[in-house]
């Protein structure tokens, strides 16, 4: 399936900087909580806009090492850290190095991939004994509208709902995160733990430009295949915008979970 969502958009970036505004505060809490040390060698798959690279090159110091892995990287190239490896990587298929990672952060992108359960195989692998896996998933079957003019919440709920099913079409699962700690677990992790965030949202919200901004993403998908009119799409689009509007999120799975010696 093709990956919706490529570096080639002219609204990419500002999408992504509205992902890295709503959540990296909990990617950074469970990368904290595995209690990073100066000179780690840290992986971050699918580094995207890059913040949380740049973030670890901080936390690793001089002496660590941070590998940041995209199969697009122009925005990852930008960073200026000195212990920052960019690296044109596909995940589902390129090699990776076995036993050298201390910590490994990856956000956003097991469900868009049908090969996620033989990348975590991979992730787990990439560990060294003592190591940390971080994924960061979603399900999306929490979000509702729960404040807004009544004929809008029964609108809104089925068709961001119908929107999120239609993308399934891309090999994406939209309720991973529920499974998650069961498949860590199974993986041979321990000292698994996970949390799941929903956040109410608004207009102002970098929540409500992420949705706005993937779905125009996605507008084409939606509109060719039926599962949304153009009138429909683009009344969803300004509810999203009223200030009459709030809604709950999709829950953010925070997982961690640490490879034992063999």
């Amino acid at each position: 399936m093709t990956y919706q969502f490529d570096h080639q958009w002219h609204q990419e970036r500002a999408r992504l900087a509205a992902l890295e505004a709503a959540f990296d505060p909990w990617s950074k809490r469970a990368i904290l909580a595995a209690n990073p040390q100066a000179g780690w060698r840290c992986l971050e798959v699918g580094g995207g806009g890059g913040s949380i690279a740049e973030w670890l090159c901080e936390l690793v110091g001089p002496t660590g090492e941070v590998v940041a892995t995209d199969v697009e990287t122009k925005f990852l190239e930008g960073i200026e850290a000195d212990n920052l490896r960019v690296r044109n990587h596909d995940i589902t298929k390129d090699p990776l190095e076995e036993s050298v990672f201390d910590l490994i952060h990856i956000r956003a992108v097991l469900a868009h991939l049908p090969q996620r359960d033989a990348i975590l195989r991979r992730l787990i692998a990439a560990l060294r004994p003592g190591g940390w896996l971080v994924p960061v998933v979603t399900d999306f079957s929490s979000v509702r509208a729960v404040q807004a003019p009544a004929e809008e919440i029964d609108f809104f709920d089925k068709k961001f709902a119908s929107v999120i099913e239609a993308a399934g079409v891309t090999g994406f699962d939209p309720y991973y995160g529920r499974r998650i700690g069961a498949i860590l677990r199974a993986q041979g992790l321990r000292e698994v733990c996970i949390e799941g965030i929903v956040l109410e949202w608004d207009a102002g919200h970098p929540l409500a430009a992420l949705y706005r901004k993937t779905f125009l993403r996605l507008r084409d998908l939606v509109i060719s295949n039926g599962t949304l009119s153009e009138e429909h799409f683009q009344r969803l689009q300004d509810l999203m915008q009223s200030p009459d509007f709030y809604g709950l999120s999709n829950t953010l799975f925070v997982a961690r979970g640490r490879k034992v010696a063999p």
